[in-house]
């Protein structure tokens, strides 16, 4: 099908090219007649603006990019969710980028939003500085507010959950409330902060009631089920098996589940379990699971007023802004 273009309106209303142009564009100085005729012309023939072309010509083009490692989890889809919802409001657009976890694609996928002439980018590095990208993210100019991750990048807003307090806060729980000690962790490596801060505060709970460190019961995985599932078996094969086990995000916990439901092994008469992820599907599990009440929404809209400020030209210091969340005390951990 042949594209419409201002021509085709042109001829169909007898007016001419750039008055067709300036009416389409919501411009000035055009009858409210002419309008109305051309605006009638444009639907009758399907006429959709070549935005690329208008973006050149008035230096935006209302897209914002977003960067996410992995779109299947259930925290970066929520915090693009909230990205979208709130520029939507704005009348933007946004172009979604999956980078599988791969740092290559992280790059490729930021080079190309800028080609794009993206407005300005929500980025949810995996990197563990900022070394690699950092030219990219000083070169053209535009905004970046990166959640979840701090990497050493400057003129850089950052939203991020607050992972000590909120470990934390979790581990703190079993051992004040339900009197556990033996808390194993099945944590991420721990190259980005979001996965150290996580640990951090895991052992900040652990130090601060008088309980020794037990490195046996960390156990790191790279975000993945079956690699979840596999080192539940072996804290549970252990002979001082723990008695609680928390899980950094909803991957691991569904792995951790995986192979306490094959094994019989009943939360939490058996085991305890806390995660730090909140989902839907929480609440309906059976016993619910203690989580941390979830901000992934919130951050993601969060991170896009202030980038939309930044693209309206705000000055001002740039921001780390940490979410704090409450504990969702459910059943998993003792709690009735």
């Amino acid at each position: 099908m042949k594209n419409v273009t201002l021509k085709d309106i042109a001829r169909k209303t007898g007016v001419s090219i750039p008055t067709v142009s300036r009416v389409l564009n919501n411009e000035k100085f055009v009858s409210a007649g002419v309008k109305k005729k051309v605006k009638k012309a444009a639907k009758e023939l399907n006429y959709e603006p070549q935005w690329s072309a208008r973006s050149l010509r008035l230096r935006k083009t209302n897209i914002i990019g977003v960067i996410i490692p992995d779109i299947a989890d259930y925290f970066f889809s929520n915090i693009v969710l909230g990205v979208e919802k709130y520029f939507r409001e704005k009348g933007k657009d946004i172009i979604l980028f999956n980078t599988s976890n791969d740092e290559k694609i992280e790059k490729k996928a930021i080079s190309l939003a800028i080609s794009k002439r993206v407005e300005g980018i929500i980025l949810a590095t995996i990197y563990e500085n900022g070394n690699k990208i950092r030219s990219l993210m000083e070169s053209f100019g535009i905004p970046f507010v990166v959640v979840d991750n701090k990497i050493d990048v400057e003129n850089v807003d950052f939203v991020l959950a607050d992972d000590i307090e909120g470990s934390f806060k979790l581990v703190d729980h079993l051992i004040k409330v339900h009197g556990l000690k033996r808390i194993a962790c099945i944590n991420a490596p721990l190259y980005e902060s979001s996965d150290l801060d996580k640990l951090v505060g895991y052992k900040k709970a652990l130090t601060e009631n008088n309980i020794v460190i037990n490195e046996s019961y960390i156990k790191s995985t790279y975000r993945k089920k079956d690699e979840a599932y596999e080192v539940t078996r072996e804290l549970l094969d252990m002979t001082d098996r723990p008695e609680a086990i928390y899980c950094v995000n909803t991957n691991m916990l569904i792995g951790c589940l995986r192979y306490l439901v094959e094994n019989n092994i009943k939360v939490p008469d058996d085991i305890a379990i806390v995660a730090f992820d909140d989902c839907d599907f929480i609440p309906a599990l059976n016993p619910p699971i203690t989580t941390l009440q979830r901000i992934d929404f919130s951050m993601g809209r969060r991170a896009a007023e202030i980038l939309f400020k930044r693209i309206n030209g705000e000055k001002s210091d740039y921001k780390e802004i940490r979410i704090d969340s409450e504990l969702m005390m459910r059943r998993s951990c003792g709690c009735k």
